[in-house]
């Protein structure tokens, strides 16, 4: 077969239709996106007689150089390394589809950055506190409280329904999240939509037991309500991740608290967990963590206090 009258752009679809049959469908939006935003428009006049990984490594730097100029911070980087991962599980199945030579053998991934996480200071988490206590009637502020006390992710909140609530073994089970992602559609003229799924890994799906002061307040909450109902809204409507996340903000303003991601809470949660002494394997469950290296890697720093105290050793 000749390559050089295949392009990049016909590859990319049919990969595409490939990976569609086996992955969720927030994935694949995921994919879809990165393919038409990013890969098709450079590369995609391309054919594959004239790809190489002098090419390939080319467009890559090129992606960090704009991500660098764009946004700063761990988010470039990885957006760089999903496209790279993307484009060269493409060329892979160029080269077992049409035969074609190791085009990404001297490819290279972006070096991932070190990630800093921000979390809530203990004065901040204190007023936060007092503020959603103080505003239990709204079911979006229980769910803050659940949220800095569980480390459950947003999509994982707005999808929560009642039935996932075991008030005999006062625990939560995650069995869905709740996300907007692009989908086109040419009939609607939509670009968007909200679906409901499974987690994205194995690990996601767990049960977290909930601390007693969190279900005295969820019990409270609870009557009268259907199973089927969403938690947030004690209702058959869901709120939405992004529309959670103003409500969040808004919240923040009225608390006089700086103005921080909704991803706070999780990493605040994680952080408290380790400073009274969680265990690793266990912290890690509870997150819904893959490993627990990525546990690790996230949250198991040794304090200043600590490397002291271990330096002292060293004088018998």
């Amino acid at each position: 077969m000749d390559v050089s009258k295949i392009m990049m752009a016909d590859v990319c679809e049919e990969w595409l239709n490939m990976k569609r049959l086996l992955i969720k469908q927030s994935t694949y939006a995921k994919y879809r996106n990165i393919v038409e935003r990013h890969i098709e428009p450079d590369i995609g006049d391309y054919n594959l007689g004239n790809l190489n990984s002098y090419l390939i490594n080319s467009f890559i730097y090129e992606k960090i150089k704009k991500g660098r100029l764009d946004r700063e911070g761990e988010l470039a980087v990885k957006t760089v390394r999903d496209i790279t991962t993307i484009l060269k599980s493409i060329v892979k199945y160029a080269e077992k589809e049409y035969h074609t030579e190791n085009l990404a053998g001297n490819s290279v991934l972006p070096k991932r950055s070190r990630v800093k996480f921000e979390v809530l200071s203990l004065k901040e988490q204190k007023v936060m506190e007092e503020y959603l206590l103080d505003n239990l009637q709204e079911p979006r502020c229980v769910g803050l409280l659940i949220c800095l006390y569980t480390g459950l992710r947003i999509g994982e909140i707005c999808a929560l329904k009642w039935n996932n609530i075991d008030f005999e073994s006062k625990s939560i089970t995650i069995t869905h999240t709740l996300q907007r992602i692009s989908m086109p559609d040419l009939e609607t003229k939509r670009k968007t939509r909200i679906i409901i799924d499974e987690p994205k890994s194995e690990s996601s799906f767990r049960t977290i037991p909930i601390p007693e002061k969190i279900f005295k307040i969820i019990r409270k909450s609870s009557y009268p309500h259907n199973d089927e109902d969403f938690f947030l809204t004690n209702s058959s409507k869901y709120v939405e991740p992004r529309n959670y996340q103003y409500f969040f903000r808004r919240t923040l303003k009225n608390m006089g608290i700086r103005e921080v991601n909704f991803h706070i809470l999780r990493h605040t949660f994680a952080t408290r967990c380790v400073e009274v002494g969680f265990d690793v394997k266990t912290l890690s469950e509870i997150l819904g963590h893959a490993d627990t290296s990525i546990t690790l890697n996230y949250y198991i720093h040794s304090s200043w206090e600590n490397k002291q105290r271990q330096m002292m050793l060293l004088e018998g």
